[in-house]
């Protein structure tokens, strides 16, 4: 007689569970969790101090974690700020020297964002298309991530920051940024999921449970050909880098001591690839930090050797010209 259907499967079961756990092994190696959690909020709505309460309960949590092995159990906690990346509040009276600032937050992001680490960015956050960045650089190496909102009416900050000592921000700069400030929208998959405090509320706790649950213990998003990480290829990629994003440069220095300040620069006819130099003359230091810049951004990725120029000019655009 032939064995039935459930038979069958009590004798593969054993074979089953064995690919099964080989799998998830291969999932977990290949995409670790690296929790991001983004603040944003006004300055002096009480952002630190929220940073500061979170790192505190989620260091119990992992402490818990470890007396069982459970999920969470190996974290790491990476906190930065604007005090800790040596951002000052008058960065963000200049657009200039404010995406500057955000550079140096992205750049500290993507450096630690490493196996089961939560990295803690206490910042304004206040533009959506930054956020979006964040998320997708989460994206890409396949983490969870969280936006926290702090909450706080301008009238509120401006009286916390007229009371410290010293008072660190301009109240002009604090209402000029509350006019600019992009709320997030919790139906946006880069504000979400979207948690929300408010400072001035005795009664407000942060959901650190909610928190855990949505970094630890659920699954990342899948990455998509956009945002994904690819490893680089070893010393012969850098040295493409290095040398491809040298080339544009060097054609931009020669076109602006042939001719004057503005024009394109065309960097390949064929892909039609040209550099837009603004009107006021570009110096070769701002050209060189620029370039460092997007070296250090893609150091960690590989841009296929055909596009890297590409890349890199559409970057350079958008540095010299926004």
């Amino acid at each position: 007689m032939a064995p039935n259907r459930s038979q069958i499967r009590s004798k593969l079961q054993p074979h089953l569970d064995h690919i099964h756990v080989k799998l998830n092994k291969r999932v977990h190696t290949k995409y670790p969790k690296m929790p991001l959690i983004t603040f944003t909020g006004l300055p002096c709505s009480g952002k630190t101090r929220w940073a500061e309460q979170l790192i505190e309960q989620l260091e119990h949590k992992i402490a818990a974690a470890q007396e069982s092995s459970a999920p969470g159990h190996n974290y790491k906690i990476v906190y930065h700020s604007d005090e800790t990346l040596g951002i000052s509040p008058m960065a963000y009276k200049e657009s200039a020297t404010e995406k500057h600032a955000r550079g140096t937050q992205l750049l500290a992001v993507k450096r630690d964002l490493s196996r089961s680490t939560f990295v803690i960015l206490d910042s304004l956050s206040y533009i959506k298309g930054f956020r979006y960045q964040l998320f997708c650089e989460a994206k890409g190496v396949v983490t969870p991530h969280c936006v926290i909102q702090v909450m706080n009416s301008v009238d509120t900050c401006v009286a916390w920051n007229d009371a410290s000592s010293p008072k660190k921000w301009d109240s002009d700069v604090i209402h000029q940024l509350s006019m600019r400030y992009e709320e997030p929208n919790a139906d946006s998959r880069w504000d979400s999921p979207l948690f929300t405090v408010v400072s001035d509320y005795a009664g407000e706790t942060l959901p650190v449970d909610q928190i855990w649950e949505a970094l630890v213990l659920k699954r990342p998003p899948p990455p998509n050909a956009a945002t994904l990480v690819k490893p680089t290829t070893g010393n012969d990629y850098m040295q493409d880098l290095e040398r491809l994003t040298l080339e544009v440069v060097t054609k931009v220095v020669q076109h602006q001591q042939l001719t004057s300040a503005g024009g394109n620069v065309v960097v390949d006819a064929l892909q039609n690839i040209c550099v837009e130099i603004p009107t006021e003359a570009v110096s070769i230091a701002q050209l060189q930090r620029i370039r460092r810049t997007f070296v250090g951004l893609n150091r960690m990725r590989s841009i296929d050797v055909h596009r890297i120029q590409s890349v890199f000019v559409d970057y350079l655009n958008k540095s010299l010209n926004e």
